[in-house]
């Protein structure tokens, strides 16, 4: 069924090939190349993935341990059938890599239904990669940001010159002001902000916006979800959210990127005092895994491909990955992780031994040596962009180790001061004997600090690369390496000057994230305009890669959440009180007598009773649109020992109450019987929403920041969906927060303009949702809307429920 399928595309799709009137592409000058550039790697006597050699011509007619080859019947050959999946597709091939470009395609597919022809004698070797195109660098430092986005600009459009692309103009002024203020505080713009936005200079309201986001209060909320991402951070974890509220300080603060990495690499101790080991409590310090997500999160490197096995798709071998991940073999965690008392130490010996155990068989396996397996850059004279570096840092400012050790040496302090904490003291030196530490009780890490030392030093090749990868890509909405978390010598990055300029000058500047955003939303690359209606499909994707037109950016989830009650009011109420009164049903638990035990039957068997009154269910149809909110202000707060001994005092006053009401039923001979009610009240529903940004995450799966896209944070190298889905669609046509919002409550401007004037109050619609004023046509319409029999403000939130569903507003201008 699969190739009727396929067979049918194939016709369509290819039609001259099936009808037989393409020319048979010559093997050795247009088959070859492709066959050796993009497969013969993963294919030869050296890897032979899926039983299948590429590399000579009779192993390729064998074909692989299920991949048949049929010269001549393109659908029934499993070459041709992995090429004309999706990228997207699993089993797409090549699967690593750069993405086929159709006339690659179109090549590969004529050969095969020509017949296939391979001339005998010719065999196939791994090609390298051809030599991506470069502009040549600029010859001077940037005066300002300003001028390294000038000079970004050119360094794209050398490229695009020489590929001979227009690019796509700049948007408008307004378009603008929403692009900008959704990227970098997530939210769609107010109205007050609009008329500020229009009030400055038109030369200088560009800066000017930037310079105001950047220091908004909101800037560090949006940009921890983009680390907690990144990182992996989840809220249900033990330490995470102190982990994020480090993260969300650092960003408030400015803290330089690079010493944030050294951090969470070389930190040790509690998460109360030095939040940053939670990015080590996140892997249970499995020295493994931490290698994995190390490099591949940090330098863009997937080596944790090479785990099990040498890497498939790349040079990497398995002991390349060893060497590195010994750098976290001494790494522990001491205390219980359930009840999110455990600390990271050092001991003295290492869990990751060669060779792996399920291939050491009788052979005696021995403790890996950390080696660090990246090449550092050399350079004959200290570039001018290290330079600058040192330069910037020349008046000497407390490094992350020493940062590290004055956190210890105040956890120990703070443990020997209280005057409970002897007993706590002594608890953890108890656990830490254990382990065989001696000396500190957090025992600082030689090994990770110097990995983190190799990791952020301004010579190695990945570090900087990596994360200003990522960065323009969540501005731009693609990188110039994508993967984003792939770079290797197979995989092609474009615009590799302009890649690279940004990341010198990333170093140049200290590491500073709000400097590397400057530079980014500053250029014409970021004001490109979407390819317009017409252009091809292959031919806008082109042009989008090149970032010469910007693609389509649907918003965050948490953007959208926060922009929808931005424009609907959301965020303090908007009707009196008793306006909105309902009946809420719910179910509740309640104790109705009691029972003796049956024979050999425990009180504590089961699961244990809610409290009494205590809410189990709604029926009332209530949608998973808000969760709990955050308090970053409390979470940066460093708990005090009194402050971790008291929780752990109230938790042990809690299970000994539990513990002596099951004894005394053991002693009684019953137990409590309860029953489930369904119980009613009357509330009074003004919704007041609050900020995705700070809701605890990931959200539950079926909430409304999941459903958009926000990831589950397991697994490396996940990143966010962006598909439309029908269950978006439901939950903003049919969702508590959309209709909401659209309702026009007399505390909103919007209940003023309508008894002003209906055209000014479309007019505030328009720009309170859209960021912009209404067309002639729109105003017709929604002033025939407004003029229709009925309440005008029921029909101004059928306006208002229209705009929130539309596309213009979903997307990112």
């Amino acid at each position: 069924m699969k190739h009727a399928r396929l067979s049918f595309f194939v016709s369509i799709a290819f039609p001259a090939v099936v009808a037989g009137q393409a020319t048979v592409p010559d093997f050795v000058t247009e088959v070859k190349p492709l066959l050796e550039q993009h497969c013969v790697r993963c294919h030869q006597e050296d890897k032979v993935k899926g039983g299948l050699r590429m590399d000579n011509k009779e192993d390729f007619f064998d074909g692989g341990s299920d991949e048949d080859f049929i010269p001549g019947d393109v659908a029934g050959s499993g070459v041709t059938r992995r090429i004309l999946l999706r990228p997207i597709d699993e089993g797409y091939m090549p699967d690593k890599g750069r993405v086929l470009e159709k006339e690659e395609v179109d090549v590969i597919v004529a050969w095969v239904a020509g017949g296939a022809p391979w001339p005998d004698g010719v065999t196939l070797s791994a090609r390298e990669p051809a030599p991506v195109p470069r502009a040549p660098m600029p010859e001077r430092a940037p005066k300002d940001a300003a001028d390294a986005s000038r000079m970004l600009d050119g360094l794209v459009g050398h490229i695009l010159e020489s590929e001979r692309i227009t690019p796509t103009p700049p948007i408008d002024e307004l378009a603008l002001l929403r692009r900008t203020t959704v990227d970098l505080i997530g939210r769609i713009p107010t109205n007050e902000e609009i008329d500020e936005y229009l009030a400055w200079p038109a030369g200088t309201r560009r800066d000017q916006l930037v310079g105001k986001l950047l220091e908004d209060p909101r800037f560090a909320d949006r940009w921890s979800v983009f680390f907690a991402d990144m990182l992996r951070i989840r809220s249900n974890q033990p330490a995470a959210n102190l982990w994020l509220g480090w993260v969300h300080r650092a960003l408030r603060e400015g803290k330089p990127y690079d010493e944030m990495v050294r951090e969470m690499i070389a930190s040790s101790g509690r998460p109360g005092s030095m939040p940053a080991v939670g990015f080590l409590l996140a892997e249970q310090a499995n020295a493994l895994e931490l290698g994995a997500v190390t490099s591949q999160v940090f330098l863009g490197v997937q080596i944790g491909c090479a785990m099990c096995h040498d890497h498939p798709y790349d040079d990497w071998e398995q002991e390349d990955f060893y060497d590195f991940a010994a750098f976290f073999g001494k790494t522990r965690t001491v205390g219980r992780r359930d009840r999110g008392s455990n600390y990271v130490t050092e001991a003295g010996d290492t869990t990751v031994m060669w060779p792996p155990e399920d291939k050491a068989g009788d052979a005696k396996r021995r403790p890996v040596d950390a080696h660090y397996p990246f090449e550092l850059v050399e350079f004959e004279e200290t570039p001018d962009y290290i330079r600058r570096l040192e330069k910037l840092r020349a008046g000497g400012k407390p490094g992350a180790d020493e940062a590290v050790a004055e956190a210890e040496i105040e956890d120990l302090l703070d443990a020997i001061d209280e005057k409970t904490g002897d007993s706590v003291l002594d608890e953890a030196l108890k656990e830490s004997r254990q382990l065989q530490v001696e000396k500190d009780l957090y025992r600082t890490s030689e090994l990770r600090a110097r990995l983190a030392d190799r990791i952020t030093d301004p010579r190695n090749p990945y570090f900087a690369k990596a994360f200003v990868n990522r960065m323009w890509a969540e501005l731009i909405g693609h990188g110039f390496v994508e993967p984003l978390d792939n770079f290797s010598a197979y995989n092609d990055p474009v615009h590799v000057s302009a890649m690279e300029f940004l990341a010198q000058e990333f170093i140049a500047g200290g590491y500073d994230i709000k400097s590397l955003i400057r530079m980014i939303v500053g250029s014409e690359a970021y004001r490109r305009s979407v390819a317009p209606i017409g252009t091809t499909a292959s031919d806008r994707e082109h042009a989008e890669r090149l970032f010469a037109a910007a693609p389509a950016r649907r918003m965050l989830g948490e953007t959208l959440y926060d922009s929808i009650v931005i424009a609907g009011h959301l965020q303090k109420p908007k009707w009196p009180a008793g306006a909105n009164l309902r009946t809420e049903t719910y179910q509740v638990r309640v104790p109705v007598g009691t029972e003796d035990l049956p024979e050999g039957e425990s009180a504590s068997s089961g699961a244990a009773p809610m409290m009494a009154g205590m809410p189990t269910k709604r029926t009332d149809g209530y949608d998973l649109e808000t969760t709990l909110e955050l308090d970053f202000e409390s979470l940066q707060k460093q708990q005090s020992q009194a402050e971790l001994i008291a929780m752990r005092e109230a938790e042990d006053q809690r299970l000994a109450e539990r513990e002596r009401a099951m004894a005394m039923q053991e002693t009684n001979r019953t137990r409590t019987i309860y029953e489930t009610r369904t119980e009613t009240r009357e509330v009074d529903d003004n919704p007041v929403f609050g900020s995705a940004l700070r809701m605890a995450s990931p959200a539950p799966p079926a909430h409304f920041l999941r459903v958009f896209g926000q990831p589950s944070r397991e697994g490396l190298g996940e990143f966010r969906e962006d598909d439309a889905s029908m269950r978006q669609q439901l939950m903003m046509i049919n969702g508590r927060l959309t209709n909401e919002a659209a309702r026009v409550g007399p505390f909103e401007p919007m209940h003023r303009a309508l008894e002003e004037s209906h055209e000014q109050a479309v007019k505030l619609a328009y720009r309170e949702i859209l960021t912009r004023l209404p067309d002639d046509r729109e105003m017709q319409m929604a002033l025939k809307l407004l003029a229709a029999e009925g309440d005008p403000a029921e029909h101004m939130a059928d306006l208002r429920w229209a705009l929130l569903n539309s596309h213009e507003f979903r997307f990112i201008p």
